[in-house]
């Protein structure tokens, strides 16, 4: 029996989003009406759903720090989600990361990938919308879209200063290019890295001052 793509997709219990979805990728039989309009087999939407659901989705939590130096905030992080999880009463799974957001050849994110393509999770839960990765987050969610798993970003506002792995971002860039075309062993490589730590070191020392300026204004007032 044929029906339209809002019957078929409360029939699956998905969206209809997720019902074009697999309609592109041919998993689902549809037809076009004189007007247009997609008509599908139902039977061949319910047996794709039902493959689905026999396999158990369960939650990713992805936690990811800069450096070994910040353990404490891995543990924090995976506390924190941890305790958000169990509360939902959600079966996860616990991936980390070590390393920068501008690495995408981290094994922790490349698992996430593998678990998302293989249509083994239902949600990605985080703590910063940045964890994941600093640029591409876009690309991410697509993908995530495609799969019909949904993005839990629990806290917002990030305690961690934003700026601060901002530049470390920046310094392993920095470092990367500068070795590549100049060698890490050569003197030119060096200068830059001293360059830029220098750079960034004046700011924060800045920032810092300019902090405890406004604090001693405020008291005196």
């Amino acid at each position: 029996m044929k029906v339209s793509i809002g019957k078929a997709a409360k029939e699956a219990g998905v969206t209809v989003t997720t019902l074009r979805e697999w309609d592109k990728a041919g998993k689902v039989v549809s037809e076009r009406t004189p007007g247009g309009h997609r008509r599908y087999e139902i039977e061949s939407v319910l047996i794709y759903a039902n493959r689905n659901k026999k396999c158990e989705k369960i939650t990713a939590i992805y936690t990811r720090i800069s450096n070994t130096v910040d353990q404490s905030e891995l543990e924090k992080q995976k506390e924190i989600l941890q305790l958000y999880c169990a509360s939902k009463g959600w079966k996860y799974k616990t991936i980390e990361d070590i390393g920068s957001a501008l690495n995408y050849n981290r094994a922790g994110l490349l698992e996430l990938i593998k678990l998302i393509e293989t249509n083994k999770l239902e949600r990605i839960v985080l703590n910063y919308k940045d964890r994941l990765l600093r640029f591409g987050n876009e690309l991410i969610k697509e993908i995530c879209k495609y799969h019909n798993v949904e993005i839990v970003i629990v806290t917002e506002d990030e305690e961690k200063c934003y700026e601060e792995e901002l530049i470390e971002d920046t310094l392993s860039i920095i470092t990367m290019f500068s070795a590549k075309l100049y060698g890490n062993r050569s003197r030119k490589y060096k200068a830059i890295l001293d360059e830029a730590k220098k750079l960034f070191n004046c700011k924060d020392e800045k920032e810092h001052q300019d902090a405890k300026d406004t604090k001693k204004s405020q008291s005196c007032g």
